[in-house]
């Protein structure tokens, strides 16, 4: 549970990966908008409204939201052509590093791999490739808008004070939040749950050399359900794209060699080299992903359980234990205090479990995190805050926060308007 950062204009949830199109250009693409020396099409909006209005679950979208849109892309392209115009550069290095980190979180907020290939109806690996030319142009464009902000003043008490007095009808009341201690376990990834997956790709790779089809075994059997419809088929791909085990079992193979099972932090992969073009490579995989046995979770539970018990005996003080167990290195150091959380970052049956707390008593182990990555942790209570209207006597914390983000987006505003003086602009429509 990390602090949020708190927005005071309207901002739009766009996708980790925007710019994905589920489609091709289509002949008759209508060009809405020249910027520089890249374009917008009209099916560029159209699929970011889509986005948008599966993202926030709703079935239609106001012509003034996709104006919002509309101009967001604008403004994007606007700071992506400004950054070339400067000549600023990225490395391999920091793409990949990016890649990686947009995928991770990704799978995070969605729950697994399937469910990403599901909602972009394509293979994460053609996920992967699709947004590498993007981040690229974000990676230059946020390099620009660092350099521009980076020494930025900071907002004066007296500017704090100002931004309230003349707005504090407009701003949204305080949530009501609990000030946290945590101790924070992984689920443990158990030696039994990899053993069963490893004898499932040694069975698979059986069948492989005794002259199954690979690609009907992979229909049957992987659990990489975007690429097993295809056989396990993943397409062309450059280096970086796979994660570093994966890659280096690929390209170790000759045409059409088969590994052994491969470990990565999803699975075992059996994997085939099928065709090479330069730098590119063709492979099918078949995916076994480990299972989640019940066994590893009550070796967490009952772990947890016995450091509550200690603490609630007085042997052990929580910040000890906090310091000395938990795997949240950056809270661990504070003694597990994670600060106040407003109550809208919890789920509901999180929500009913600190609703029974008192203060000063340790939870039971309460389990955190989506259905393929998640934890348990042990939480102490050390106050309630009610909702509440703001003042700057209890909550000048969060309007400054309110204030610095209120005057960042007026000078970035500002900014992208000195930018369309030097970046060819054409809206046609």
């Amino acid at each position: 549970m990390k602090n949020h950062r708190i927005i005071f204009c309207l901002a739009l949830a766009f996708s980790l990966i925007a710019g994905i199109k589920a489609y091709p250009q289509k002949e008759g693409d209508r060009i809405i908008a020249v910027v520089g020396n890249d374009i917008i099409l009209e099916s560029d909006l159209q699929y970011q409204v889509q986005m948008y209005a599966r993202q926030n679950q709703i079935t239609s979208i106001s012509s003034v939201i996709a104006q919002q849109i509309f101009q967001q892309m604008l403004t994007d392209k606007i700071i992506v052509a400004k950054a070339e115009q400067d000549s600023i550069t990225v490395k391999d290095e920091e793409v990949n590093r990016e890649l990686d980190y947009r995928i991770k979180s990704l799978i995070d907020q969605v729950g697994s791999e399937k469910r990403i290939e599901e909602v972009y109806g394509m293979p994460l690996v053609k996920i992967r490739l699709t947004l590498r030319e993007d981040l690229e142009k974000k990676i230059k464009a946020d390099k620009l808008k660092r350099k521009k902000f980076a020494n930025a003043p900071k907002v004066s008490d007296k500017e704090v004070q100002d931004f309230f007095r003349s707005l504090k009808d407009s701003l949204p009341p305080a949530s009501e939040e609990y000030e946290l201690f945590h101790i924070y376990i992984n689920r443990k990834l158990t030696d039994a749950e990899k053993q069963i997956a490893r004898e499932k790709s040694l069975k698979i790779l059986d069948s492989i050399k005794a002259g199954v089809d690979f690609g009907e075994l992979a229909k049957r059997n992987s659990d990489d359900k975007g690429s097993a419809v295809n056989g396990g088929d993943l397409g062309f791909a450059k280096k970086g794209v796979y994660v570093k085990e994966f890659e280096e079992a690929l390209l170790s193979l000759n045409i059409n060699d088969l590994t052994e099972p491969v470990e990565t932090e999803f699975g075992y992969h059996i994997i085939r080299l099928t065709e090479k073009k330069g730098d590119q490579y063709r492979a099918q995989h078949i995916l076994v992903s480990f299972p989640m046995l019940e066994s590893s979770d009550l070796e967490t539970i009952s772990y947890l359980n016995k450091l509550r018990d200690s603490i609630t005996a007085g042997t052990l003080s929580f910040e000890d234990a906090a310091k000395k167990y938990s795997q949240d290195k950056e809270s661990a150091l504070k003694g597990g205090y994670i600060g106040f959380t407003p109550v809208e970052k919890f789920d509901s049956t999180y929500t009913e479990e600190l609703k029974k707390l008192e203060i000063g008593v340790v939870s039971k182990p309460l389990r955190i995190g989506n259905d393929k990555n998640y934890g348990y942790e042990l939480v102490k209570l050390k106050s309630k805050v009610p909702a509440h209207a703001l003042t700057l006597e209890t909550d000048y914390d969060k309007i400054k926060k309110y204030a610095t983000v209120y005057r960042e987006n007026k000078l970035y505003e500002e900014w992208i308007n000195e930018l369309k003086k030097t970046v060819f602009v054409d809206v046609k429509f």
